[in-house]
């Protein structure tokens, strides 16, 4: 392979967005791939690709916010449908599988199960994911969401916050990473999502890119305007890729 690491924004929107597919991001590196959450509007998005059924090996969830995860029902059945064989690896925090269960088990109602194995996993104990180490960091949030912290084999760093403002943590793990996406739901502080306000003050690695998604789109216009002139910031847009290579990484949209 040419490239080692690849990235897709297949989503941006926030819950409500009715232009733009729900946040998330399709990871490639060595031949295994990663969804980072799965709203309902995602699998519309994959199945644009025209991808294999086969192709997704894991999909992390951050939270269990519907628009976060409700897609999976769907996903499912599709995989299903179209023959899927490959064990498919679902990664949640343990205390969310109760409200993830139903929606598996809606994914081949009324046939008692998948012909494929889910393998179950809790993100809070969470390590690695196929070729990648991992960190996770708690979120201030409506429900428990765990952002999470990416190292590539070239040693590059992608955090995807999930929802909600960052934890100390969480602001550590972004300031030591190549590629942040991070939530900007509004401009003025909110009492469980991020926003302008604060993440204008989060330090940055030198030469890093930082990506703003999951905003309201009332506050879109105003917030493509205060990032327009600073140079690692800028709004995450659907279809842009990144590549990591050794040499760094690189903006292809």
């Amino acid at each position: 392979m040419p490239h080692s690491f690849q990235l897709e924004v297949l989503g941006i929107g926030n819950a409500y967005d009715g232009e733009r597919t729900s946040a998330s991001l399709l990871l490639e590196e060595n031949d295994f791939r990663l969804l980072l959450d799965c709203g309902p509007t995602v699998p519309a998005a994959i199945f644009h690709r025209n991808m294999d059924p086969d192709a997704i090996d894991a999909i992390y969830i951050t939270h269990t916010h519907p628009d976060h995860c409700l897609g999976l029902s769907c996903l499912l059945n599709w995989m299903d449908a179209k023959k899927r064989k490959r064990p498919l690896l679902l990664i949640a925090q343990a205390e969310q599988w109760p409200v993830l269960e139903p929606l598996l088990a809606f994914s081949h109602w009324p046939e008692p199960t998948l012909g494929f194995v889910i393998e179950r996993q809790n993100s809070e104990s969470l390590l690695a994911i196929g070729p990648w180490q991992i960190e996770t960091s708690v979120t201030r949030h409506a429900v428990a969401n765990l952002s999470l912290q990416l190292r590539t084999s070239w040693g590059h760093r992608l955090f995807y916050s999930g929802d909600g403002s960052l934890s100390h943590k969480g602001q550590q793990l972004a300031a030591q990473s190549d590629w942040v996406f991070l939530e900007c739901e509004t401009l003025s502080p909110h009492p469980s999502h991020g926003c302008w306000l604060d993440i204008q003050k989060l330090t940055h690695k030198p030469g890093s890119q930082w990506r703003l998604y999951h905003i309201d789109p009332q506050y879109r216009p105003q917030l493509s305007a205060l990032v327009r002139h600073i140079a690692h910031l800028d709004l995450a847009e659907e279809g842009q890729q990144l590549v990591s290579e050794k040499s760094g990484v690189i903006d292809v949209a």
